[in-house]
């Protein structure tokens, strides 16, 4: 026998379904979808399909759906679940739909399950049939990610981000987002190319972190499945240097993005110009890891009329600060020595009462510094103050400031080419 949608009949349904979803998204009751199961007056018998939403929502309203198909005697239709002729969708929370199940059975054990799927595009109602209740088979929504993890000051795992991915791929990160933690940047280390990538690790079977195997693939599974993958951090926003162009392009960019330095090489800078680290207040605010290598061949030329552009590279009433990173604020330097550096300073400002000159730091407020030499040339020339101001070198300790010295630091300085008047 030929089968048809009964196309009229439904049109009539929707009709009837919009009003009595509008009557009910407020109340949460039961969509019931019908005016009456007799035969209408054209003698078609109607048939009730009940949709049971097991836990999903339609039009406000968890209760089941109920829907009456007017089919010709001796006649048959295809039917359609709710939602799939509108734009109001059968939703649940992190779950999509399996299918629609005639058979619901409740296990010994607390579970549900379904069987006896229903296919619309070939199952079909007849007339004087009895009433069809569909079940709705859910499954949870499975995601697989990679969770980049790290070890907290406290020896406790945390989770930082998650790259989702799916069963059979392998982890990569590369947009480098394991670097984005506020305050910290991600260990590196050196690759076959010279430049340095993000080292990763995994977890062995007692716990400790080993080197991340970058054949290994997601198992994927039926459930949602996060794979940890570790991250050291070292604490401060730095940037890894081991070439002079490098360490160029930090320091000029220092007053920008306030990244300090990781060293990974003996840097010699072959005599180049190269910009102090500091902000536009004249302080230096991150870290300055050196780790044992040296800093060499450069020369910092101290602009005093950039200086004077900004009140707070005084130190007092229009006394000026003069040091290889100015004055020092929440920073951490060590294990780093500079050498053969020229300072040349060229002052002629007459508003300008004193003059402040000291190796690495004229000031210092709750910085750390340690096991740092400087080796310096320090050039003045054109000093200009008024017979009341104060001009004073710092030859024996990193820092103008009594009381301060770091801890292991030492200073060899020469001052040349002298002028005052």
């Amino acid at each position: 026998m030929k089968r048809k949608r009964a196309i009229v009949f439904l049109i009539s349904v929707c009709m009837v379904c919009i009003i009595a979803g509008l009557l009910s998204a407020c109340g949460g009751e039961e969509l019931d979808y019908k005016s009456n199961s007799a035969p209408n007056s054209n003698g078609n018998s109607g048939v009730e399909v009940v949709y049971e939403l097991e836990g999903g929502t339609y039009q406000n309203t968890q209760h089941r759906v109920r829907m009456y198909y007017y089919i010709p005697a001796g006649g048959e239709t295809l039917i359609s679940p709710p939602g799939e002729n509108s734009k109001r969708e059968i939703l649940r929370a992190n779950y999509h739909i399996l299918g629609w199940y005639k058979t619901k059975t409740e296990n010994a054990d607390g579970t549900v399950s379904y069987s006896d799927e229903w296919d619309f595009e070939t199952d079909t109602i007849k007339s004087g049939d009895e009433s069809l209740t569909l079940y709705c088979g859910w499954a949870a929504n499975v995601r697989h990610s990679f969770d980049i993890c790290y070890i907290d000051e406290n020896g406790n795992e945390q989770t930082f981000t998650s790259i989702e991915t799916q069963a059979g791929m392998t982890f990569t990160d590369s947009s480098n987002r394991a670097d984005n933690r506020p305050g910290y940047t991600a260990e590196r280390a050196k690759n076959a190319n010279g430049s340095y990538e993000i080292v990763y690790y995994s977890k062995d079977a007692s716990g400790e972190l080993v080197p991340w195997d970058p054949a290994y693939t997601h198992p994927g599974g039926e459930t949602s499945t996060a794979v940890k993958v570790f991250v050291k951090y070292i604490a401060g926003d730095f940037k890894y240097v081991s070439t002079a162009e490098e360490y160029i392009a930090a320091a000029k960019n220092y007053s920008r993005n306030r990244e300090g330095v990781w060293l990974c090489n003996d840097i010699d800078l072959g005599g180049e110009e190269v910009d102090m680290f500091r902000d536009g207040a004249g302080k230096f605010s991150s870290v300055f890891y050196g780790n044992n290598f040296t800093v060499k061949n450069f020369k910092i030329h101290y602009n005093v009329n950039w200086i004077i552009s900004n009140q707070q590279q005084y130190l007092g009433d229009k006394a000026l600060c003069i040091a290889l990173f100015g004055n020092l604020d929440g920073a951490t330097i060590e294990n780093v020595t500079f050498e053969d550096v020229v300072l040349d300073v060229n002052i002629s400002y007459s508003q300008i009462n004193g003059v402040y000159i000291a190796p690495l730091a004229v000031l210092s407020s709750q910085s750390a510094v340690k096991n740092v030499t400087v080796k310096e040339n320090i050039t003045l020339e054109k000093i200009d103050i008024s017979s009341s101001g104060v001009h004073e070198h710092e030859t024996e300790r990193l820092f103008w400031q009594e009381g301060v010295t770091g801890d292991d630091c030492t200073a060899e300085i020469q001052f040349s080419d002298e002028t005052q008047s």
